[in-house]
């Protein structure tokens, strides 16, 4: 028998011929020794992408197939068995590999480029029936100031002569400790090789441990269709959105979205979106207003240890529906940019800056002026990738609102750890 030593060396040869693209000698070494070396994890990875480079399709899917089985978590060796299944033309068994490799610790290049190919694979061959995805959420936060409220105790109303008014303590800032869970769903199922029928529902709540009267629950539901053709694709559906704070129904918005998106290459992607809105205050008529938005945006991987970083901007516009009460509709303008970068196996930092300003309609009452804001949020953290499909998240999140008028002039602080579970 072999030593450890002998072994090791043809291990150290076949990754040395794989290197000087002589898949067939690599696979002419390894195959003379797979009655013995099968189930060695290393060998039959090394065995199973020679096979494959060599034409040895059916000897390839059998070695890889052995490394998944004892090594589930083992995203590379998935990666290869996609390629091998689809070169065998199991369209079905290569996508699903390839999603399963595609949530495991990978570069992020590699990742994209698994998606790329993933939506190659649903062009040629869509998969049979409806596919689907969800996520659920649970964790912690320390929120500086639940309500979004002014720290201000007293101000002066102008239309009263600048008489002084005290807040009441439930109008102010108010801080505590806050239970948040979220879970969602996406499913698609294809129409034709380029168009998909898509949707998608997320259910968010926030219960916090003293001010009840701030506990929100958000709804969110999709529904649409995805042309793909080449490297670009269009996205155009229906939503609605709908929020309960307190226990009482708050908001509901119905609209349209759409989008479009082009990879431009294998790191660098560039988007145009719209969504229209038509949203409506519970008891608050007045409140009603049609938003409108509209952007551009762009994301670009740097190397294959680069930071990946991201940026979008906007226009958006609501107009209050009744003619009333304009300053409850606004014009404004927002800026958001933000990178990720690796630091090492399954552990990713990320920082984000968002920034919007707000002119509002009409003149502000008791205040005499029309409404101006400005608002900065920043967020930063870690996420860590534990296993293939959980991953726990810390962050910290920072908001300032600056406006003329005092009652909308207040910071916001929140410290956050999340455990987040995928399905699909």
């Amino acid at each position: 028998m072999p030593s450890a030593f002998a072994q090791d060396a043809l291990l150290d040869d076949a990754r040395a011929r794989l290197s000087r693209r002589d898949a067939a000698g690599a696979y002419a070494l390894l195959a003379d020794a797979e009655t013995r070396r099968a189930g060695d994890a290393r060998f039959d990875y090394l065995l199973g992408v020679a096979a494959l480079d060599a034409g040895h399709v059916t000897r390839a899917i059998f070695a890889l197939e052995r490394v998944v089985q004892v090594r589930p978590e083992d995203t590379l060796a998935r990666a290869e068995l996609g390629r091998a299944y689809l070169a065998a033309g199991d369209a079905d068994a290569a996508r699903e590999q390839l999603r399963m490799a595609r949530g495991g610790l990978l570069p992020e290049e590699a990742s994209a480029a698994i998606s790329r190919v993933i939506g190659l694979i649903d062009q040629v061959a869509p998969a049979a029936g409806p596919q689907w995805s969800g996520y659920l959420e649970i964790g912690a936060a320390y929120d500086s100031n639940v309500n979004s409220a002014t720290q201000q105790g007293e101000f002066a109303i102008p239309a009263f002569g600048g008489i002084l008014f005290q807040t009441s303590p439930e109008n102010r800032q108010r801080h505590d400790l806050v239970l948040a869970t979220a879970g969602g769903v996406n499913a698609e199922t294809a129409l034709s090789p380029s168009w998909k029928l898509v949707g998608a529902a997320n259910v968010r709540a926030n219960v916090d441990r003293v001010v009840h009267d701030m506990n929100a629950v958000f709804v969110d539901v999709t529904a649409g269709l995805r042309h793909t053709a080449g490297t670009q694709s269009r996205v155009i559906a229906l939503q609605n959105n709908t929020a309960w704070v307190g226990g009482r129904r708050y908001r509901t918005a119905n609209g349209a979205s759409a989008q479009w998106q082009s990879q431009f290459s294998a790191g660098a992607q560039v988007s145009v979106f719209a969504q229209w809105s038509r949203q409506n205050y519970s008891g608050q008529a007045e409140r009603d207003t049609d938003r409108l938005l509209l952007g551009m945006g762009a994301a670009r991987q740097f190397g294959g240890a680069g930071p990946l970083s991201y940026g979008s901007a906007y226009v958006v516009q609501e107009r209050a529906r009744a003619t009333a009460f304009p300053s409850f509709g606004h014009r404004g303008a927002g800026l958001r940019l933000g990178a990720e970068q690796r630091l090492g196996p399954g552990v990713v930092t990320f920082a984000e800056w968002q920034y919007e300003q707000r002119r509002y309609g009409g003149t502000e009452p008791f205040f005499d002026l029309a409404r101006r804001d400005r608002q900065n949020d920043l967020a930063a953290g870690l996420r860590w990738s534990v296993e293939p499909r959980w991953q726990v998240i810390a962050q910290a999140r920072r908001a300032l609102a600056a406006s003329n008028v005092v009652l909308y002039d207040y910071s916001r602080s929140v410290f956050q750890i999340t455990a987040h579970r995928s399905f699909q």
